[in-house]
């Protein structure tokens, strides 16, 4: 797909997002848009529109997952809030796309936060009243929420995942 330039590229784009493609994230990342007085209110409409429909998607899939599985130990419980974590990476995505207006992006950023920071206190307030795990649960929870971004990148905007990153690892010979 090329690189989102027009209004209609943008309505196709964050259709496709909305049904659950994560491919056009990377179209996201390169195109751009300038807004005018005549598309500015729509572009913001169905931005918005993608993104609440992808978050109520990511919140069915989630709240499925605890009724399809058998959840037997803190482990179980764990992996589901992993794969929960691991789901929102698109709309971290999407909610920091390079294409998008700097004002739109902060407003999805600190919306996918709130909703992050909503679904743990859902859970802390939800567990188990009694039982051995409830503590290893506990901190599985406080760990649920989004992905920290550590890309780290250079005054030639290259991505240095690696550099100044400390490991706490020592190697010894």
């Amino acid at each position: 797909m090329k690189k989102p330039v027009t209004y209609s590229d943008w309505v196709e784009i964050f259709e496709r997002f909305a049904s659950g493609d994560d491919t056009v994230l990377e179209n996201m990342n390169s195109g751009n848009f300038d807004l005018d007085a005549g598309t500015a209110q729509r572009f913001y409409i169905k931005a918005e529109e993608a993104y609440k429909m992808r978050k109520k998607l990511w919140l069915e899939r989630f709240q499925r997952s605890f009724e399809t599985q058998n959840i037997k130990s803190a482990d179980d419980f764990g992996m589901i809030l992993l794969i929960g974590k691991k789901n929102l990476l698109p709309l971290s995505g999407f909610s920091q796309a390079k294409g998008l207006p700097e004002d739109l992006k902060t407003v999805f950023t600190k919306d996918l936060q709130d909703f992050a920071n909503e679904i743990k206190k859902s859970l802390k307030d939800n567990i188990m009243k009694a039982g051995n795990e409830k503590e290893k649960m506990l901190l599985t929870i406080n760990s649920f929420g989004l992905p920290a971004d550590i890309r780290i990148t250079t005054d030639e905007g290259a991505d240095d995942r690696e550099q100044n990153i400390p490991t706490k690892r020592k190697i010894i010979f």
